[in-house]
């Protein structure tokens, strides 16, 4: 994603109203209509499903920057797993292979300061 998407993004996220102390974001999520077991696989589990609603979500990015804010440990969370979530807090390429991320964790990363292509570039 280029540096102008990125911005472009940003800039129609910071537009719409909501933020991450908004706390009835949760009342929108898809999830709370769900299998809860699909948001928290047993260890080795698979994660598709969960991930797979989260991309169809209208809070995804509010549930990501939720999780992210207060260190959620567990669970799948605006798309992305625990780990996934400690990678990209400390600054970690999250990306598929195929270079699919979904734009809201690269507009998350980029408004916490995580710029993945400075640190790869260093």
């Amino acid at each position: 994603m280029s540096e102008a998407a990125v911005i472009e993004l940003i800039t129609m996220l910071e537009a719409q109203p909501q933020s991450p102390t908004d706390e009835d974001w949760y009342e929108r999520a898809l999830c709370p209509q769900t299998d809860p077991d699909a948001f928290f696989p047993e260890k080795g589990g698979s994660t598709k499903e969960a991930k797979r609603i989260c991309l169809g979500c209208p809070v995804k990015q509010q549930c990501l920057q939720w999780a992210l804010d207060n260190d959620e440990r567990f669970g799948i969370w605006g798309g992305l797993s625990e780990r996934e979530r400690r990678r990209l807090k400390r600054g970690i390429d999250i990306r598929p292979a195929q270079n699919d991320q979904p734009e809201h964790v690269a507009a998350i990363a980029a408004t916490n300061g995580y710029d993945q292509d400075a640190r790869l570039a260093g």
